[in-house]
C-alpha cells in the first residue's frame, strides 16, 4: 500500500508552527503514507490530530521513530541538538533526517558527529513563520513563495539531499544552498539582529507611551513578539555572529546619536539616505 508515497512513516518532531505546517504539506502532497508528530503536551497533540495535521501523536521520542523513514527536527535549536543526541542510535537503516532550525553550524556539527553513517542527514533553514507559534496556527502553504536554505556538506548523502530539496520544492519554497558557516553569519545579520532589534525597540519604549504608537510602531514590532526561548537559543548558539551583528548596529546607532547631538542635518540626511537606499534594493531583491 506505500509504494504510491515517498515517504512511509514521516515523523515530526516539534508539532508546532513550522512543524505542523511541514505535516499539513506533506498531507496535502501525499508524500507519505503515515504522519506521526511529537510535543512535550498532551494538548498540542490532542489539537494537532483534531486539525487533522497529523495521524498519529505521542509523548515518547523513541516510540514515534520506530520505522521511521524521514524525521524532521522541527523545535527550537537547544532541543533539536538534544534529539540529536538521543534518537542517534535509534533511527532505521537509511533514515533522511532534516531539520527546520535557524542556525546551522552546531546543529550539522552534531549531526555529523553523532548520527552513525546509514542515517541521512541533511540541514535546511526555511524562511518562513510569524510571530506566532503553536500548531494552532500551522497552514499547508505556510512555506509558499518563501526561501528554505539548504545546508549540506561533503558528507551530505546526494539521494538524501535530492529528496529533501524536492520536499521544499514542491512545498512552495525556492531552495538555496549556503554553508552553514555562511548561513550563521548571514542570518546573524539579516535575520537575528531585526528580531533583537525589536526586542531592544520595545523595552526602550515607556509603558506609558505606547497608547500613542501608530501602525509604524506596530509594523517595526510585530517580530517582539515571538518565542522568547527560541530567539534566547539562538543567541545562545550563534553567539559569535550576533555578537559581530549587534557591534555593527550599535556603531550605526551611534552615528545617529552624534549627529543628533551636534544638530547636524547634513549629516543625518546622509545617514537616513543610506539607510533608505539600502531598504529600497531591499524591496526590488525581494520582487525578483
Amino acid at each position: 500500500m506505500f509504494h504510491r508515497f515517498m515517504f512511509r512513516r514521516a515523523v515530526i518532531l516539534g508539532t508546532g508552527l513550522l512543524g505542523g505546517s511541514f505535516a499539513l504539506a506533506l498531507k496535502k502532497h501525499r508524500l507519505a503514507a503515515q504522519v506521526v508528530g511529537t510535543s512535550r503536551q498532551e494538548s498540542s497533540l490532542r489539537l494537532a490530530q483534531e486539525m487533522k495535521v497529523i495521524d498519529e501523536g505521542t509523548l515518547d521520542v523513541n516510540k514515534a521513530i520506530q520505522g521511521a523513514d524521514l524525521v524532521v527536527l522541527a523545535g527550537p535549536v537547544k532541543v533539536i541538538l538534544g534529539q540529536i543526541q538521543d534518537i542517534s542510535k535509534h533511527l532505521r537503516r537509511g533514515c533522511i533526517v532534516t531539520d527546520v532550525g535557524s542556525t546551522k553550524t552546531a546543529i550539522v556539527e552534531a549531526a555529523e558527529k553523532l548520527f552513525p553513517p546509514h542515517v541521512l542527514f541533511v540541514g535546511s533553514h526555511p524562511m518562513a513563520g510569524s510571530e506566532k507559534s503553536g500548531v494552532a496556527h500551522a497552514r499547508e502553504d505556510l512555506f509558499k513563495d518563501s526561501v528554505c536554505v539548504m545546508t549540506p556538506t561533503e558528507r551530505t548523502n546526494r539521494m538524501a539531499r535530492d529528496k529533501v530539496k524536492h520536499l521544499w520544492t514542491l512545498f512552495g519554497a525556492e531552495v538555496t544552498t549556503m554553508e552553514p558557516a555562511a548561513h550563521d553569519e548571514a542570518m546573524a545579520y539579516a535575520s537575528h539582529l531585526p528580531h533583537l532589534t525589536a526586542f531592544a525597540l520595545m523595552r526602550a519604549i515607556p509603558e506609558d507611551h505606547l497608547k500613542h504608537g501608530a501602525a509604524g510602531l506596530k509594523d517595526s514590532t510585530r517580530i517582539a513578539g515571538s518565542s522568547a526561548q527560541m530567539w534566547a537559543d539562538i543567541c545562545s548558539s550563534n553567539y559569535r555572529n550576533v555578537l559581530k551583528a549587534l557591534d555593527e548596529s550599535a556603531k550605526s546607532l551611534s552615528e545617529i546619536r552624534k549627529a543628533v547631538v551636534d544638530r547636524d542635518e547634513a549629516a543625518l540626511m546622509q545617514l537616513f539616505n543610506q539607510a533608505k537606499a539600502k531598504r529600497e534594493s531591499l524591496e526590488k531583491k525581494s520582487h525578483v
